[in-house]
């Protein structure tokens, strides 16, 4: 059996690498969301600051990064169920 420190040191590890997996896609999220404001608004003002097209892209890739995400943790949670 291993010692309380040793296990101290495991759960530690695997909070952190929960965490991880919670922070990095809500914060790649909240840049998408950021950037297509900014396209948005740039849009909606006239300005050429973004074509139709790029703002296309920009939030076709917003929807593949949510079902990605998503996605994943769906899947795993079946083939644990």
């Amino acid at each position: 059996m291993g010692s309380t420190f040793e296990t101290a040191i495991v759960i530690t590890a695997v909070i952190f690498v929960l965490t991880a997996l919670i922070i990095v896609p809500a914060d790649v999220c909240i840049e998408c969301r950021s950037l297509t404001n900014d396209a948005i608004e740039d849009t909606g003002d006239g300005t050429d600051g973004l074509s139709s097209e790029q703002l296309n892209t920009l939030l076709t890739g917003l929807s593949e990064n949510y079902r990605m995400i998503y996605g994943g943790i769906t899947d795993e949670l079946e083939e644990e169920g």
